[in-house]
């Protein structure tokens, strides 16, 4: 059995179409056979498993040519938890802040702390699955800090969910620096937010470009640290000299934040 989205002229998936395997041998055949049956319109095959193409298509949902890619093509900016912390055992306590080697501490605590029997090198939202998620530290508190610019450029290359991820670079800019900050997806929204205002007393900051191994030996976790959920540098944007600026302007608090870091 395969599964085809029909997609109307703006790209947004109408119906879902199953396809008995003998008529669908290859994509290209299930297309054939859906023309054959529906009419000369776009069809493109999707899979229960989320196993390509990013997420399993839904009617509504909207299909990007450029990254052959489903996503949820109504997005809201309605975050109202922007603090996540995670409280450890050892009296201390880790700051979720994305796109700052997340993947990589959610995982070591979920494994070494909370028995997590998934394969915790993926994704922080399947990692945060086994943790307890407070909106303030019980601990004393750590967290990773991330160049603004770079952070940025990570999580658009990441094309996650919950924002118009299909959008070129510059319209996504235009998109993001009209949205409310607070309430942003968190992959984007300013670290101060996520580490809290006022930021929690006697925090401790990381530099995400240099050694993060002093970081997980104070929250008690193995090393040395492996390597998880890099980006795919070629889907890395090049932005322009007035995009830098304009992001700069938009994360100035966080533009702040990471030079009283990069000063320790």
């Amino acid at each position: 059995m395969a599964i085809f989205a029909e997609t109307n002229l703006e790209n947004i998936v109408t119906d879902l179409i199953v396809v008995d395997d003998v008529n669908s041998p290859t994509e290209q055949d299930g297309i054939v056979f859906c023309k054959s049956l529906f009419g000369n319109n776009n069809y493109v095959q999707t899979f229960l498993d989320s196993s390509k193409r990013r997420k399993y298509a839904r009617i509504g949902d909207y299909y990007d040519l450029n990254t052959d890619a489903f996503y949820f093509a109504d997005i809201t900016q309605n975050n109202t938890t922007p603090c996540r912390w995670v409280n450890l055992p050892n009296q201390t306590s880790y700051c979720v802040n994305y796109r700052t080697a997340s993947s990589l501490f959610t995982g070591l605590i979920a494994s070494t702390y909370f028995g997590a029997t998934h394969d915790t090198t993926k994704q922080t939202a399947q990692n945060l699955l086994d943790l307890h998620i407070s909106s303030a530290p019980s601990g004393t508190p750590y967290s990773v800090i991330r160049d603004p610019i770079d952070r940025f450029i990570s999580s658009y290359a990441l094309s996650t969910g919950g924002v118009p991820a299909w959008l070129p670079v510059d319209q996504f800019i235009e998109w993001l620096i009209k949205q409310d900050k607070t309430k942003l997806n968190p992959h984007f929204m300013p670290q101060v937010n996520l580490v809290g205002i006022p930021e929690p007393t006697g925090i401790v900051y990381f530099d995400f470009a240099k050694d993060l191994t002093p970081m997980a030996v104070a929250l008690g976790l193995p090393t040395p640290l492996p390597s998880v959920n890099v980006t795919d540098p070629s889907n890395k944007p090049t932005l322009t000299a007035d995009q830098v600026t304009t992001l700069q302007n938009f994360y100035s608090d966080d533009m702040a934040l990471y030079a009283k870091v990069q000063a320790l």
